[in-house]
């Protein structure tokens, strides 16, 4: 039976075994092969037990002479390491191996906890602790990883799962993401050709499921002084790191509010930049190449301070771009109701309360009239109910052009309310009645640009 000499020998060094919390590292089996082997072991008068410790047999010995434990390594996979557990060694993994490996990601990239005794802590013990067996090979996967060039992962996976390493796929995917966690910070990741900002223990599981859809890249770049003055820009720290700092850039880009992630009001240079950094494939390319010929038509190495003033004002613009809008639509508001203040515009509606029956009206009345909250909660509320519930932050550019429209109409209507109610008691003179029967034989059209020129004060 498999693996019964192993266990045999392991009862004739430590009587005690099977009382030992670490034998299924010890042997490198799961529990139930263990409790299998011992049956067997026993049924076959091969060890036998006295006061919960067990000894060999001569028929033991006799087994253990005549069945040799067959190393691992052998003459076509000589660079392999000599591998303990078992089922690390088994070609296709076992559930509870691909389980435990997740475990470990998720210990190792997220902080969770490892339980001790675990399949997942055993991992460490076996293949990356100081005194693995497997250090040697462990470094000539790190070195793959690390060369200068972009690479497939499949390409890692093929050269060390043939000989002469032949190892198993479990023994390289636990490797990889070893010298992925202590290479974050210079390792850029790609899946489908996408760079991709962090390495979690999801990501990775679609690193081992489908290799075939990752690349991975050194980014490590010459020093470049300007770098540090654009980090401290759009990172907390300042770095040098090209990798920090597309990760910090993209990050700030992609939390910008829907509208100034797509409007085309703003600079065109700003426009431009916003979109390499929200299609960027290559954070090397992204800062030494796309962004710095946008800014100031150079490559980063010969870029100077109007470089880091441009990436400035692009950053500016995109982080004022929302508060603009904000800004511009409240002043638009006012302007379309020739007023300057809330207070006074809800002071001109409260006094216009019995004489609004369009619904439109008194839904603005009710939000004009709430002056607790601050300018930019009050007129965001405004412009929400304006556009049908979309809020500012999702708006485009069509939004912003119906908002316009909608206002002025608004404005007319509530205008021209305003005064029929202010002239009812006023009689028409001999002046005022010829200009109504001029204003009568005007046509429709010409009776709306008459009105909106009047309420514009034109």
């Amino acid at each position: 039976m498999e693996y019964l000499a192993k266990l045999l020998i392991a009862i004739k060094k430590d009587s005690k075994l099977f009382q030992n919390t670490e034998v299924n590292f010890i042997l490198g089996l799961t529990t139930s092969q263990v409790k299998a082997l011992k049956k067997t072991a026993i049924t076959e008068g091969l060890i036998e037990e006295h006061k919960r410790e067990f000894t060999l047999t001569k028929a033991g010995e006799q087994y253990i002479n005549e069945v040799p434990v067959i190393s691992w390594v052998d003459e076509v996979n000589n660079k392999r390491p000599e591998i303990n557990l078992e089922y690390l060694k088994l070609e296709k993994a076992p559930p509870t191996l691909t389980h435990a490996t997740r475990l470990l990601a998720r210990h190792l990239l997220e902080n969770e906890d490892l339980k001790e005794n675990s399949t997942e802590h055993y991992l460490i013990r076996e293949l990356l602790c100081s005194k693995s067996t497997c250090a040697k090979v462990k470094k000539e996967i790190e070195k793959f990883i690390l060369q200068n060039n972009k690479f497939k992962l499949t390409c890692l996976f093929e050269k060390f799962m043939t000989p002469p390493y032949g190892l198993t796929k479990s023994i390289v995917s636990v490797f990889v993401l070893d010298v992925l966690l202590r290479n974050k910070d210079i390792l850029a990741i790609y899946e489908n050709s996408q760079f991709q900002l962090k390495l979690t223990s999801l990501m990775f599981d679609r690193m081992i499921y489908c290799p075939q859809n990752f690349e991975l890249q050194k980014t490590v770049m010459e020093d470049l002084p300007i770098l540090e003055k654009v980090s401290a820009i759009i990172l907390p720290c300042k770095s040098t790191n090209i990798l920090d700092l597309t990760k910090g850039l993209i990050y700030f880009i992609k939390n910008l509010d829907k509208y100034t992630l797509t409007t085309e009001r703003l600079n065109k240079t700003t426009i431009r930049f916003r979109n390499a950094v929200l299609n960027a494939k290559d954070p090397i390319n992204l800062f030494y190449k796309d962004i710095p010929k946008i800014l100031d038509d150079k490559i980063l190495c010969q870029c100077d301070k109007t470089f880091v003033k441009a990436f400035d004002n692009a950053i500016q613009e995109l982080q004022n771009s929302y508060s603009s809008l904000i800004k511009e639509i409240g002043l638009f508001l006012f302007d379309s109701f020739n007023e300057k203040s809330r207070k006074n515009l809800a002071k001109r509606f409260e006094a216009m309360q019995e004489f609004l029956s369009d619904n439109e009206l008194k839904i603005l009345h009710n939000n004009v009239k709430e002056l607790n909250s601050s300018d930019t909660l009050w007129i965001e509320r405004i412009a929400t109910f304006i556009n049908k519930s979309r809020v500012p932050k999702d708006w485009s550019d069509n939004d912003v052009a119906d908002f316009k429209i909608k206002v002025k109409e608004l404005a007319l209507k509530f205008i021209t309310i305003e005064a029929t109610a202010g002239a009812k008691d006023i009689k028409p003179d001999g002046t005022l009645t010829k200009l109504l029967n001029q204003i009568s034989k005007l046509s429709k059209p010409q009776k709306m640009v008459l009105v909106r020129e009047i309420v514009e004060g034109n």
